[in-house]
């Protein structure tokens, strides 16, 4: 086990915290006794750069690996104290969240009061939306006449995935994990693409509804999604546009107040080797918890596509998760904010005509993007009418939403990694964006995205990208790394993570711009691999530009911190 240090250094303790404006209203209205579910946000998240620095060298799998360490390490630094004072009040259903760094839990007002206190909590947040869940189908109906009399679902073929099978990619070697309602493993269209880890006892995957280790579909929408993605036609139509990739299926509360159980498939996607993920799952805009549990997944390098929502015609009814930005910036993206592992998904019918019921941007809910600065969604549109796939109990039925476009999208994903597994994820949205068909206004919009996807076109173009995994692997990793302080600026806490290929003794240490060593963070000795540390800025150091260094066998490291009182 890597040594994991928090370090609390006596400072008085200022409201650091915030509460969302929603919870507060629901605080208003609520008893002294009504546990709210809410999602306590820490301080501290693990650096993107940070990772890509200190995984050089490593392929997919391993690069994985260890963002997911370092996430989980960060988690427990930054949660411990947060998950102390809980474990004291009135709260209920403790759940820590290392995707998001948030612990889920159910709590009184005057809890929630105290826990908004914390120097080392950025911000309370519900986690029950009423109106929360599965981004239900428009409408559900048998397969008619024609549709029974074909051997390829229309789909597959709008998009030429098939094209891209004669290439010699069907996605093997691909995980993709379908977030959903849970999967018929038994269909004889899905069963041998299942996922198992064997050694784990690990089998289909993971059923967080139930916590268990079942995730059998009892609704039919996550069979019908994970067919679209993977589904071989054993029964008689190929519906699925990677039919060799491997389906993992996770099964979560689809009803409201499931949002933890949305992180914790995020988590086990990321934690068990899935590279795609495959959401239809809606919450209220605005959603920091999920935004952050996917800019985490981006990190990880899990590429996820989401549904815009059935919520069209007008603008700006993308619902969370959807409404995060993409891995990616279009050209036509002019303004610049945060990027996520998030590529939303719209609907398209046979006629590359955008549903009336697609969500439409733009995104305007967030700090980075609002009225002046929007972000334009959804990122890209694919078939999502009258789409005909796997049923729960056997056979195929149809149905139409942008739940059906998100895993034709997921199945794309699997199709282009098959072709060049060295992709990452910003490389993947950006040459399935390029390589769509574009409709309606030009460039991309807040109707179709960037256009109607293209499987062949978008393999085609992986294979163009210069660079093997092998390639890579020649690459030598940095012995020694320190990521950016997070936050930064900062006032009360300062997380950060310290990478060493080599166990031995450390001295990390806060300097001034004089260079003079003003407080002493750790003086041990520590392990080989990511080391996260959240130190509280003790109360006597004043505003001003500081460095925290990091000396471990012989090597320096530092990375800049600007405090602010």
């Amino acid at each position: 086990m890597r040594q994991i240090i928090v370090l609390l250094v006596v400072a008085a303790m200022a409201l650091a915290g915030s509460i969302d404006p929603n919870l507060a209203v629901i605080m208003a209205n609520s008893t002294d006794t009504d546990l709210i579910p809410v999602f306590i946000l820490a301080h501290g998240q693990v650096d993107r750069d940070w990772v890509n620095s200190a995984t050089d060298g490593m392929n997919r799998a391993e690069r994985q690996q260890f963002a997911v360490s370092a996430m989980k390490e960060t988690a427990e630094v930054a949660q411990r104290g947060i998950l102390a004072e809980l474990n004291t009040t009135n709260s209920e259903n403790i759940l820590p969240l290392w995707m998001a760094n948030a612990v889920y839990c159910q709590a009184t007002r005057a809890t929630i009061r105290t826990m908004a206190h914390r120097a080392d909590v950025v911000l309370i947040e519900r986690a029950a939306d009423p109106e929360a869940g599965l981004i239900e189908p428009t409408e559900v109906r048998p397969l008619n006449a024609e549709e029974r009399g074909k051997g390829l679902a229309w789909g597959v073929a709008k998009i030429n995935a098939d094209d891209a099978w004669a290439l010699g990619y069907e996605g093997q070697g691909i995980t993709v994990a379908v977030i959903d309602t849970g999967v018929d493993y038994n269909h004889t269209d899905l069963a041998s693409n299942m996922w198992h880890d064997t050694p784990a006892g690990l089998h289909y995957g993971w059923d967080f509804y139930d916590n268990d280790n079942d995730p059998m579909d009892t609704y039919g929408h996550g069979t019908h999604c994970a067919g679209s993605v993977a589904g071989m036609g054993t029964a008689g139509t190929e519906t699925g546009v990677a039919p060799s990739a491997t389906l993992m299926a996770i099964r979560i509360n689809y009803y409201g107040g499931g949002e933890p159980t949305w992180i914790q498939a995020m988590e086990f996607a990321a934690d068990h080797g899935a590279s795609v993920m495959s959401t239809s799952l809606g919450s209220g805009q605005g959603n920091v918890s999920l935004r952050t549990a996917n800019e985490n997944s981006l990190t990880a390098g899990l590429y996820h596509s989401v549904a815009a929502a059935n919520s069209g015609p007008g603008a700006s009814t993308v619902l969370s998760p959807g409404d995060g930005p993409p891995p990616w910036f279009h050209p036509d993206q002019t303004y610049h904010g945060g990027l996520s592992a998030v590529v939303t998904v719209g609907a398209t019918n046979n006629s590359d005509v955008i549903a009336s019921f697609s969500s439409r941007g733009p995104v305007v809910c967030w700090s980075d993007y609002t009225d002046s600065s929007p972000l334009i969604d959804p990122d890209i549109s694919g078939p999502g009418v009258d789409v005909v796939s796997t049923q729960w109990t056997g056979g195929y039925t149809t149905m139409s939403g942008t739940s059906m476009a998100t895993p034709h999208l997921a199945g794309v994903a699997a199709l282009i990694l098959s072709a060049n597994p060295a992709l990452t994820v910003a490389q993947m949205d950006s040459i399935i964006e390029v390589t769509s068909l574009d409709l309606g206004t030009s460039g991309k919009d807040n109707t179709y995205g960037a256009g109607r996807v293209d499987a062949y076109q978008a393999v085609v173009a992986a294979l163009s990208m210069t660079g093997t995994e092998e390639a890579q692997g020649a690459a030598v990793p940095a012995a020694l790394g320190i990521s950016n302080i997070s936050p930064n600026p900062v006032s009360n806490f300062a997380s950060f993570n310290v990478y060493t290929a080599v166990a031995g003794a450390a001295d990390i240490s806060v300097f001034d711009v004089t260079g003079r060593r003003v407080a002493n963070i750790d003086s041990s000795d520590i392990e080989s691999g990511a080391n996260a540390y959240n130190w509280q800025i003790p109360a006597e150091m004043g505003s001003g530009v500081y460095f925290v260094r990091a000396t471990i066998n012989g090597g320096t490291v530092s990375s800049r911190m600007t405090v602010v009182r």
